[in-house]
């Protein structure tokens, strides 16, 4: 049994994965298991895991294949096969530094005493000295709810957390959908858990600036559901009033756009009345601009 997992959710992305899997041979510890769980890819992703199970004998490397339903499938898909007492995520086309691991499992031998952390969080950075964003309060406890992420391109880091938090909030699932923000099932340990930001940069990344905002309004519009309910979630109380409205903004659009009632088993009414009307003129906004590409989607382009 290793003591940390590493997921790697991945989608005819062959190609990507002897990054991945080279940053992970390369680690200077190997008490890890990486658990690639293939969402119905139709390339040769199997044939390049056998490879890499085969020529790396030291790492502990397992494959589970899945009909495609989308990222966050994956992740639930995942459950039954973590080893880890702690789980970290690493996406198909992204590499962790060669030491990731051995600060992931020295960060958590730290503070994983703490019963109340659930989280330990480290950066994301396009290089270990370009770091995507950062936090003021490292190293202590914080409601991470109320730690402000500095940084320009977002608030992405590389988050790690106990596997029973993990497990216990999966992604909510909706037929014919798949996409749902990440933080439908994230923010639960959020609101159930404090964590612990550490900011030195241990996930390398590359992110596309051409047409990405564009093609992800499309894609969350076509799967509204999952906007819909990932929005609701973020009106939740005890996050920023500002976060609330805007995210009641997005929970009346996506519910228009999903043909779904706004009000039932919903305790955040006066904040969604508030919201009826830009949430809607945002929805009618949305369908024009992006309607060659929501064309495209129905038309199974």
């Amino acid at each position: 049994m290793k003591t940390l997992t590493i997921i790697t959710p991945t989608y005819n992305r062959s190609d990507c994965l002897k990054k991945c899997w080279e940053s992970l041979k390369n680690q200077t510890s190997k008490d890890f298991q990486w658990l690639i769980i293939d969402d119905g890819s139709s390339d040769n992703t199997k044939e390049a895991v056998e490879s890499f199970i085969a020529a790396s004998p030291d790492l502990c490397i397992e494959y589970q294949y899945k009909a495609n339903g989308g990222k966050h499938t994956a992740l639930n898909y995942s459950h039954p096969y973590i080893q880890g007492k702690y789980v970290a995520f690493l996406d198909s086309d992204d590499i962790f530094t060669d030491d990731a691991v051995e600060e992931i499992l020295n960060a958590w031998a730290e503070y994983g005493r703490n019963s109340e952390v659930g989280q330990i969080i480290f950066l994301k950075g396009y290089s270990i000295d370009e770091p995507i964003c950062y936090v003021r309060n490292e190293k202590t406890a914080v409601d991470t709810l109320k730690e402000e992420r500095i940084g320009t391109a977002g608030r992405d880091c590389c988050d790690t957390y106990r596997t029973e938090l993990f497990t216990r909030y999966p992604f909510p699932e909706f037929e014919g959908e798949k996409f749902i923000g990440e933080g439908s099932a994230f923010l639960n340990i959020e609101l159930n858990s404090k964590g612990v930001y550490i900011n030195k940069v241990i996930y390398l990344c590359e992110y596309r600036q051409d047409g990405l905002t564009k093609a992800g309004r499309a894609m969350r519009l076509k799967y509204a559901k999952g906007g819909r309910y990932n929005s609701f979630m973020y009106m939740n109380r005890r996050l920023p009033l500002k976060t609330r409205m805007k995210k009641a903004v997005l929970y009346v659009a996506y519910s228009r756009q999903a043909k779904e009632g706004l009000f039932k088993n919903n305790p955040y009414k006066l904040l969604t009345l508030s919201a009826l009307i830009p949430g809607t003129t945002l929805k009618l906004f949305w369908n024009h601009k992006y309607r060659n590409e929501l064309k495209g989607e129905k038309d199974g382009k």
